[in-house]
């Protein structure tokens, strides 16, 4: 009996330390996803924003949903292509309150810093924080959104409380 709960003892703690290093990828390739994506905010690259999502994408709002290549078309396109053609300045970051998942799908919570200015004149065209949550897959090796629910506005002092 002694030798099986050895046993057991170690077949657990070795399944701890590879789930522990499954999130840790996990994590690693996720925040290279994040990066990607506040990058491609800032070069005004809408084709490599546009690959970071999954073709069956959802946007979540408040009040509504609306599938992602509506919203490319719709909503976020020609600011994109403005940042691209240097009419305006954009930049993206990500604090994380909750990150869950396994080598192929992921949930993420936590608040993103959106500021975007005019150029020619310095003006602000936004500058907010938003509480939000994105399920992701892992499709041929690439992380893909498939569902990004932009929920509330975020004040500074809990974008603070992230770091």
């Amino acid at each position: 009996m002694k030798n099986l709960s050895l046993i057991l003892v170690l077949v657990f703690t070795s399944v701890q330390s590879n789930t522990v290093i499954q999130d840790n990828k996990r994590t690693e390739e996720l925040d290279r996803y994040w990066k990607a994506l506040a990058k491609t905010a800032k070069a005004g690259d809408f084709e490599g924003m546009r690959s970071l999502y999954h073709e069956d994408a959802v946007l979540v709002k408040e009040d509504t949903t609306i599938a992602i290549s509506e919203a490319f078309k719709f909503r976020w396109k020609k600011e994109i292509l403005e940042v691209r053609d240097g009419k305006r300045a954009n930049t993206l970051e990500f604090r994380f309150s909750k990150r869950v998942g396994n080598h192929i799908t992921a949930y993420e919570e936590g608040i993103y810093h959106y500021t975007s200015v005019k150029t020619s004149t310095g003006k602000s065209l936004g500058d907010s924080y938003i509480h939000f949550e994105t399920l992701l897959v892992k499709v041929n090796d690439n992380w893909l959104t498939l569902m990004e629910y932009q929920k509330t506005e975020a004040s500074e002092e809990e974008w603070a409380a992230l770091k």
